[in-house]
């Protein structure tokens, strides 16, 4: 008798895959939206404490109040996957323990790829903005540029830490996930990179340099969904979010454009 046939390559991927979302994207919105509340209402005492950020690019208190913010936001996530959803960790995905380093480089590598797209997508946004409104536009500057000590310690800790674990916790493990999951990479890429686009325009500025900041973020999302749905896990999305943010850490320390 025959040895049964091994099962085609794509069934073994499936295999091998984390199980679909168990949330749909309304409820993963709502609880979002609730996390972030919940985020804002823990900072308050802290902005009494140490008064808020001057208008403008965000300063050491902003970003102090939003990786505090942050941290709590993330818990509030947990606790509802927790309890509305067991086994929420293998569906969102995170590698073995023998696996995370090669996660990181890998993921961290590809981010540095997605930035070198990103800059080159805000060019041409830039200059599409300018030819058609016929006014100087550029990306808004998001960060004050006279950052110092504890200043940049607490920048480099959002921008490397808190933003990307958060960001890619809602926009690829949560809302990707959900719509990807059911309609395909492409509808769950597009929708939650339009989302990630759309949080970034409410960044200060003049209306048309946050609309090019929106847009080139619509590009940046689309980068990142597809790290995650690559690697299949939220830490390789995460590292590669890290090294996107780093490289403006480190030209922004070091007075550059980038």
């Amino acid at each position: 008798m025959n040895a049964p046939l091994p099962p085609p390559p794509d069934e073994l991927l499936v295999e091998h895959a984390p199980p679909r979302a168990t949330w749909r994207w309304w409820e993963a919105l709502l609880a979002v939206l609730l996390a972030w509340l919940a985020g804002g209402l823990a900072v308050l005492p802290l902005v009494a404490l140490v008064g808020p950020d001057p208008a403008g690019p965000i300063g050491p208190n902003g970003f102090l109040f939003a990786t505090v913010s942050n941290t709590v936001t993330i818990l509030v996530l947990v606790m509802w996957l927790r309890n509305m959803h067991p086994g929420w960790e293998r569906i969102i995905g995170w590698p073995d323990r023998d696996e995370v380093i090669r996660e990181l480089a890998v993921g961290a590598g590809l981010g540095i790829v997605v930035r070198l797209a990103s800059a080159a997508v805000a060019g041409l946004v830039v200059v599409a903005l300018r030819g058609a409104s016929g006014r100087s536009v550029q990306l808004p500057e998001q960060v004050r540029t006279d950052l110092a000590g504890w200043g940049l310690v607490i920048f480099a800790v959002f921008a490397v830490i808190a933003a990307p674990a958060l960001e890619e916790f809602v926009f690829r493990g949560l809302l990707f996930r959900s719509i990807a999951d059911r309609r395909g990479f492409w509808v769950g890429a597009l929708v939650s990179a339009a989302a990630f686009g759309a949080f970034h325009l409410l960044t200060p500025g003049d209306e048309l340099d946050v609309l090019a900041l929106g847009i080139t973020h619509m590009g940046t999302g689309l980068g990142l969904a597809w790290i995650y749905w690559r690697r299949r896990n939220l830490l390789a999305s995460i590292a590669g979010h890290s090294a996107f943010n780093l490289i403006a850490v480190v030209s922004i320390i070091g007075g550059w454009e980038f």
